[in-house]
């Protein structure tokens, strides 16, 4: 067994994901979580400049539970970042970029397809 403080296995798993996902950075230089949602990026942005897509967003967050006390504490609001949001043909469409659909992204889906379910014009992707 190998021993390690604290401060050594932060150091060893830092920048690391879980999956084996790796940051990668996109032709327009933003820095991403994987490959795959680089590669997406690069994709949207195309469709963009084409003008099949409009109004292209990265990470832009859902509430999904606003933020509450009890007592004296406070808890924090639940959000959802999607990984790029953008208009198409009429619909405002959320797409999320998944390798692993992990449990707490498939709660934070239900949640926010939930919220959307009443708004108009809304559509939800995985790609």
């Amino acid at each position: 067994m190998i021993e390690m403080s604290i401060e050594e296995y932060k150091k060893a798993i830092a920048g690391k994901n879980k999956y084996g996902a790796k940051k990668t950075r996109c032709n327009l230089k933003h820095l991403h979580d994987s490959k795959k949602e680089a590669i997406r990026c690069d994709e949207l942005n195309l469709l963009r400049k084409g003008g099949v897509i409009s109004r292209l967003k990265q990470q832009t967050p859902f509430i999904l539970q606003e933020g509450f006390w009890i007592e004296h504490e406070k808890i924090r609001p639940i959000r959802y970042y999607a990984d790029f949001t953008y208009m198409e043909d009429g619909w405002k469409i959320i797409e999320d970029v998944k390798g692993k659909l992990t449990d707490v992204y498939k709660i934070k889906k239900k949640l926010l397809l939930g919220k959307l379910k009443s708004k108009k014009n809304w559509k939800f992707r995985e790609t």
